[in-house]
């Protein structure tokens, strides 16, 4: 990794910001910290020192001054800074442990920082106790937000006072998206504790100092790195935090960033030369680089302010067209299997969802209110272990026992225990071990953050061929996967397995991929192809037969969305197919009729299931809207009556006299809000 940095020469043609680092005193010891900062730091920066860097400062055309250690405000010589530069005109920030600010003899900056508009950079890890806990010690969360009122109280946050948050991994994985994350800590801060703050910097851990020796300590070194190399971004070079800092140490001397700082690599042909003996004149130095830059180049990028390229898009392209690629290019081989193609995809060649080359793996459905209100509870580890993007997740879950197919690191059981409650139970398996590692490693921390007295998960290692080895039959009232089943050889197979282990009026809820046409080999045995969804994808009329042949008498269609193939080289091998995301549902009810049936009955949704006050979605041609009767077949009559929803329903009429085939088989409702869309008419969704 080291070889190719050592073949990038970019220079240090400008920069407008001096980052000064007093020392490696800190009133907290942090896991990650890369300068290995702690109560007994002893490199801390003198009166002498501060003054000449100062003095050169004043000469400088650079207004922006940014203070970090350690801690600053334990230095002799930061309120001389404060003071010096301010009065100079400078805007100035620091970056700070913020819980020293509750010690007596620090206190008195926080009114220093208000009359100077000092901007405040503070870390918090997490919006969680337990996760902050773990990184920077006990008892620190708590101080934090106490710290962080105040400074609400003060103006910080709300007014022209700025406050920044800062994010670091609690362990080896890499940053959620930084807007993802930001809009997270601020709606729990300001729900929880009416804490409010400006921006959210989003940083990957340094793999130096201190958290280099925990990762060496636990054999992580090299699998962590071989991350960062695999996520690298070239256009992240452009705004890489080297090229606009200057750094400087607690005795003078100059580095490009901090983290070169931390590793005592001073800037080129500079290396002996004190900030205040410099002519920036002539200041054009060659930034060193090294394997640790990675870190800041991984994605779309990190630096101490968070990320360098926001919503940064993967432009990675794949060759799958034996006829089309060179050797190295293709990806088919002779003796395919699908099982291992699977395991081997997801267990090794991804790492997080970013790395997926398509959407297909994804369901395509708006992610629902009560997801995204749960996900900021979910463990970062799990979300960032995540291979999927939606959510197929049906309503009314409370007290149900839940399986979900393939669920990697966990993150929708989880999701799934908290829509549960906890008197439901969710049980989750995955043929990948490293992923069901991390589901399980979270369990208590999980129970903690629901608020819940008792563990309400389980989770499997195993092939999801095998679930019937683990579960009893009639044992589970829904079963849940996300892009699963076409990775599966036998598909049949397993359709029969879910419907003997689902209860009577039990549910078999799931979102995947499907083609308009049977699939040649080429395709289907095509390693990236099938480990992106699209090699395993069944044809959709004969996955309905296959449901039905399994006892899923009438297969309801909940949304259908086609799947668009940007990338050239895949299109060619794809040819004229086309792919489809669909979420189906599949009950378990006894005495389903083949096609919809007309006994006269009526439906009417009363009301009550949260989220769907007002209407009720059964599937893409049953819209229930409350109090009003809609004419309905007998299987949907059963669908409302015989399983979880019959508390909300209202059925009028039996089967003593049957009509007739159910002519055009949905809901009124339905079909004026399709009219008021000017869409074109479904055909009928029951069968």
């Amino acid at each position: 990794m080291s070889n190719f940095w050592e073949h990038r020469q970019v220079l240090k043609d400008k920069f407008d910001l001096i980052q000064i680092n007093v020392g490696n005193m800190c009133n907290l010891t942090c896991t990650h910290c890369h300068i290995g900062a702690s109560p007994k730091g002893d490199n801390n920066m003198n009166i002498l020192t501060a003054n000449r860097i100062i003095d050169k400062i004043e000469q400088l055309d650079i207004q922006t001054i940014e203070f970090t250690g350690g801690t600053p405000e334990m230095n002799e010589s930061f309120l001389t800074f404060l003071t010096r530069l301010n009065e100079a005109g400078k805007n100035l920030v620091v970056r700070t442990s913020l819980t020293v600010l509750n010690d007596k003899k620090y206190e008195h900056f926080l009114e220093v920082y208000k009359k100077y508009n000092v901007k405040v950079i503070a870390s918090l890890p997490s919006v969680f106790e337990d996760a902050t806990t773990e990184q920077r010690g006990a008892g620190v969360y708590d101080e934090t937000i106490i710290l962080l009122k105040k400074l609400n109280d003060m103006g910080y946050g709300k007014d022209n006072l700025e406050l920044d948050l800062v994010y670091n991994p609690v362990g080896t994985y890499l940053p959620a998206p930084q807007a993802q994350l930001q809009q997270e800590y601020k709606t729990i801060l300001k729900d929880r504790f009416d804490v409010e703050f400006n921006s959210l910097a989003t940083i990957v851990n340094m793999p130096i100092k201190r958290f280099k020796f925990d990762l060496k300590k636990h054999n992580l070194l090299d699998e962590y790195m071989n991350n960062l190399k695999s996520k690298y971004n070239e256009n992240t070079l452009n705004n890489v935090m080297c090229k606009r800092v200057l750094s400087i140490d607690y005795e003078g001397f100059i580095y490009d960033c901090d983290f070169n700082l931390a590793l005592e690599t001073r800037v080129k042909g500079y290396e002996n030369t004190p900030f205040w003996e410099i002519d920036f004149d002539n200041f054009k130095p060659e930034i060193s680089f090294a394997s640790h830059c990675y870190a800041c180049t991984v994605n779309s990028g990190s630096s101490c302010h968070g990320e360098v390229v926001p919503n940064a898009e993967e432009t990675e392209t794949v060759c799958s067209d034996e006829s089309t690629c060179s050797d190295e290019e293709v990806n088919t081989i002779e003796d395919f299997d699908a099982k291992d193609n699977a395991k081997e995809y997801y267990g090794e060649v991804l790492s997080s969802s970013d790395d997926l080359k398509t959407t297909a793996c994804c369901t395509l459905d708006m992610i629902p209110k009560r997801v995204r209100d749960t996900l900021p509870y979910i463990v970062d580890e799990i979300k960032d272990r995540y291979y999927g993007c939606g959510s197929p997740m049906p309503l009314v879950l409370e007290n149900q026992t839940m399986l979900d197919l393939g669920c990697g690191s966990g993150r929708d059981v989880y999701i799934l225990s908290k829509l549960a409650g906890e008197s439901g139970f969710v049980h989750g398996i995955d043929m990948t071990e490293n992923q069901i590692n991390v589901a399980k490693k979270h369990q208590e921390a999980q129970t903690k953050r629901f608020e819940y007295c008792n563990v309400n998960t389980n989770f499997v290692h195993d092939y999801i061929e095998n679930i019937d080895k683990h579960f009893k039959e009639e044992s589970i009232d829904i079963v849940t996967s996300n892009c699963v089943i076409n990775l599966l050889e036998d598909k049949k197979d397993i359709l029969r397995k879910v419907f003997k282990l689902l209860k009577h009026g039990g549910e078999f809820y799931f979102s995947d991929v499907y083609s308009n046409r049977r699939l040649p080999n080429h395709i289907k045995k095509d390693k990236v192809l099938h480990g992106e969804c699209l090699g395993g994808a069944l044809y959709a009329n004969d996955f309905v037969r296959y449901a039905i042949e399994a006892g899923f008498t009438e297969p309801r269609m909940v949304t259908s969305k086609e799947i668009e193939i940007t990338d050239e080289k895949m299109q060619k091998v794809i040819g004229k197919t086309k792919f489809y995301s669909i979420t189906y549902r599949l009950w378990k009810i006894e005495d389903l009729d083949s096609v919809c049936e007309d006994y006269g009955q009526f439906a009417i949704y009363k009301g009550g299931i949260k989220e769907s006050e007002q209407e009720f979605q059964l599937d893409s041609n049953h819209l229930f809207e409350i109090n009003r009767p809609e004419h309905v077949c007998k299987n949907t009559a059963d669908m409302l009556s015989k399983t979880r929803y019959k508390d909300y329903f209202e059925i009028i009429g039996n089967t003593d006299i049957h009509f007739g085939e159910f002519k055009g088989c949905a809901t009124l409702a339905t079909e004026y809000e399709k009219e008021s869309e000017n869409e074109k008419d479904l055909s009928c969704g029951c069968c």
